[in-house]
């Protein structure tokens, strides 16, 4: 019960926090590199598909505003915040290291889980082998970024901004 009381203290905690200029430049970079590796391995593999979203702007910015609370911040919430060691305390610990995997692992698998029982018309999507590749890229530089900031706000942006140019730009279902 203690470790769940220190879990919501944390993601509380990550939510007050704001980078410095800094740090925001550091997190610009790692979403650069990311977004770099999954284009081109999405391209690569036909997960991705250079197209307009056909949907109303109206539909795509209703989409938008929700996807930032759910998926975006509600995950990161749990799958960083919550689970991830304490930024301030991970250095390169053995139980830290292996904790991150931990949590990673669990971010990945949470979208077929999703797909199956919650989002079942997003199952194929979800089980996909490619997006699993890029939901393990994108939660690996979530979890850079989260252990780099104490702050949820940037891998927020992160997981937000990805999702929203693979609906808007690259062949992406909003269902």
């Amino acid at each position: 019960m203690n470790n769940l009381r220190f879990s919501f203290r944390r993601a509380i905690a990550s939510l007050k926090i704001w980078p410095n200029r800094k740090l925001w430049l550091e997190c610009l970079r790692a979403f650069g590199v990311y977004a770099a590796i999954a284009l081109f391995i999405g391209l690569a593999l036909g997960f991705f598909r250079l197209e307009l979203c056909q949907d109303s702007p109206a539909r795509l910015l209703r989409f938008a505003a929700i996807a930032l609370l759910v998926p975006c911040l509600s995950e990161e919430l749990v799958f960083r915040a919550m689970l991830l060691p304490d930024p301030k305390q991970i250095a390169s610990t053995g139980p830290g290291v292996v904790r991150t995997f931990i949590a990673l692992a669990l971010f990945v698998a949470w979208h077929p889980v999703n797909g199956l029982l919650l989002k079942t018309e997003s199952r194929q999507t979800f089980l996909d082998p490619v997006f699993l590749l890029l939901s393990t890229l994108l939660g690996g530089c979530c979890t850079l970024v989260y252990l780099r900031t104490s702050s949820i706000w940037p891998s927020t942006l992160i997981h937000w901004l990805s999702l929203i140019c693979w609906k808007t730009f690259l062949g992406g279902r909003i269902f």
